[in-house]
């Protein structure tokens, strides 16, 4: 993925749509409001499809690469993310999609890899998850620490009850409680103590796995 963007080409309804992805500079997460209200004419699929890729595709890599560690994944993950929601929009009678919609989408699409991931061999998950960084060399020790810590951190995530690893990566990819409850359908009341309960979770199973 290099700084000229990302090409997607959507076919299946009578024409070939091209989305390119521009680096966004806007930080934050649109809320589900503002993109329905923009979106509800849906005037032409094109239209629509590229507004979303425009506005959430940095948003939605960065959801599934912070489950998978690798970016080459991530990108065939986010562009997946993408082709379902050009299905959905393709539909007759479908209602407008929220960024809730896609925000679920996205970690249930990421934490399913994770999961594939797991049943490989131990030789085949440790070459998948070695990541880099583009940073100066380092101690190749401190590299190798780091690089099982984050592979011991995505095999908790994969053993988590799914609501658990749902919560925890939208939240560290910085969706607010209120995004939260919409993304996964919960009271926003709610949202506080199931965090709290979910990274509890995640702390016992990681001091497990560390036994």
């Amino acid at each position: 993925m290099g700084p000229s963007g990302v090409y997607i080409n959507v076919g299946g309804s009578g024409h070939e749509l091209t989305c390119r992805q521009t680096w966004c500079t806007r930080s934050g997460v649109e809320s589900q409001a503002s993109w329905s209200e923009r979106d509800t004419a849906r005037e032409t699929s094109m239209t629509s499809f590229e507004a979303a890729f425009e506005v959430y595709w940095q948003k939605l890599f960065a959801v599934v690469y912070r489950v998978v560690g690798d970016r080459a994944e991530a990108e065939d993950l986010a562009l997946d993310v993408f082709w379902r929601l050009h299905r959905r929009m393709s539909e007759p009678g479908a209602g407008p999609v929220t960024a809730a919609w896609l925000y679920r989408v996205a970690v249930n699409v990421g934490l399913n890899a994770l999961r594939a991931k797991r049943r490989r061999s131990s030789h085949e998950e440790a070459a998948a998850q070695w990541t880099t960084d583009n940073r100066a060399v380092r101690d190749p020790l401190e590299l190798a620490a780091q690089a099982e810590e984050r592979r011991r951190v995505r095999a908790v995530l994969a053993r988590l009850r799914p609501r658990s690893a749902r919560l925890l990566v939208l939240r560290y990819s910085g969706l607010s409680y209120a995004e939260l409850a919409a993304a996964l359908d919960l009271a926003p009341s709610s949202i506080g103590s199931l965090l709290s309960r979910a990274e509890k979770e995640f702390e016992h199973e990681f001091r497990k796995a560390a036994r």
